[in-house]
């Protein structure tokens, strides 16, 4: 089985690839990459793992570069994702990718009857958060019986492992530009049955951890683009997404927002026009090259789903947590681990035939639940489910 790797050597594409790598029944990987050099390294890195690796760079169209491949993974960005779904299209390939961040995710579904018509599946938006948490709530919807989903309460919150000083080594958990979009773009909600858009880092919450408590905020995010269309049919009403960074993370992002790096209103500077905000991404991308990342071995990031419906007329409500650390192995930090995994299992899961439908859709309506959830736990990701009915 082959399967292809899109952005496959940066921070989240390079642990599905590992993952892959050492999957039973994966014959090849194949790794492309605007940077070549790298996909190479990583490549001869994860040599040992068992499937071939193969590492392209762009130069040629994607469907050429991934011909023969059963499945593709997009870990290159959601503004590539459409791209990467029209070659697969062209190829025969199933796909899937790490995210659409809203928007990306909404025009994604104009694809479905394409895929329909190859008999082809698109899950979308299968990284950690979004993804994982999906899944976790249709965990919560099949544990609980229910006949009617009401609301989806979703948290994705760092526990920290020790303080942080301000003269530290920084560089973003994941991509800078999701990153600075999450803390200034408009968040969509999906609230009393419709979507409506909040001031981003508005609609605080405190949750309740192993380790301490942590205060999620609205930002703009996939998962109400996808789960409200999955449950249109039991009547929900209400899908909200929040996150808490770490202070490391969250208190950099604000200063940056508040002195205005994060703008998108041109300066001069010596004569030349720059936007702020492609600066600040430029730079913080140099320094997740570079490993500059806070390095906190202890943290926790904990996702919890709280999933509320009925059953048999009476209220039930579900909570899904998943406890992530760092891997053992050392060779990932937990979040990219988390977010990089969910992709191989979805990408194994439709080449091998096993997707529950074609078309597009979130992956709360692809992913067989027993077997996601099994190959996850097999990978040290275990949900804790409590139901109160």
């Amino acid at each position: 089985m082959r399967i292809g790797v899109v952005g496959g050597a940066g921070a989240m594409g390079s642990v599905t690839v590992a993952d892959l790598a050492g999957s039973p029944g994966i014959t090849e990987v194949v790794i492309v990459d605007p940077d070549i050099e790298r996909a190479r390294a990583l490549a001869e890195r994860l040599d040992e793992r068992g499937a071939a690796l193969v590492a392209r760079g762009i130069d040629a169209p994607l469907a050429v570069s991934l011909a023969d491949c059963a499945a593709v993974v997009n870990a290159s960005g959601h503004a590539h994702n459409i791209a990467v779904m029209e070659a697969c299209l062209e190829m025969g390939a199933h796909y899937t990718d790490l995210g659409g961040l809203f928007h990306v995710a909404v025009r994604q579904y104009d694809w479905h009857q394409r895929f329909v018509d190859a008999g082809l599946t698109a899950t979308l938006s299968m990284g950690s958060a979004p993804g994982l948490t999906n899944l976790m709530a249709a965990r919560g919807v099949e544990l609980g019986q229910l006949d009617t989903v009401e609301s989806i309460e979703i948290a994705d919150a760092v526990v920290p492992g020790r303080q942080y000083h301000p003269s530290e080594p920084y560089g973003p958990p994941y991509a800078a530009l999701t990153l600075i979009e999450e803390y200034t773009a408009p968040a969509p909600q999906f609230v009393d049955g419709a979507i409506g858009f909040f001031p981003a880092g508005s609609g605080a919450r405190t949750y309740a951890f192993p380790g301490g408590e942590v205060e999620c905020v609205y930002t703009i995010h996939s998962e109400p683009a996808t789960l409200p269309r999955s449950y249109a049919d039991r009547g929900i009403k209400r899908v909200e997404w929040r996150l808490g960074l770490a202070p490391a993370d969250h208190v950099r992002l604000l200063s940056f927002v508040a002195s205005g790096l994060a703008s998108e209103e041109p300066v001069v500077v010596d004569g030349v026009s720059v936007r702020p905000a492609d600066v600040l991404i430029a730079v913080l991308g140099r320094q997740a090259r570079a490993d500059a990342p806070t390095p906190d071995p202890d943290a926790v990031e904990w996702f919890r789903v709280i999933t509320t419906g009925s059953r048999d007329g009476a209220q039930v409500t579900v909570t899904c947590d998943v406890k992530v650390t760092d891997p053992p192995s050392g060779e990932f930090s937990g979040g990219a681990w988390v977010t990089g995994v969910p992709p191989s299992i979805a990408a194994q899961i439709m080449a091998s035939g096993r997707a529950l439908r074609t078309g597009v859709h979130g992956p709360e309506l692809t992913m067989p639940l027993d077997l996601f959830f099994t190959e996850l736990a097999g990978r040290g990701m275990i949900p804790l489910d409590q139901i109160d009915d």
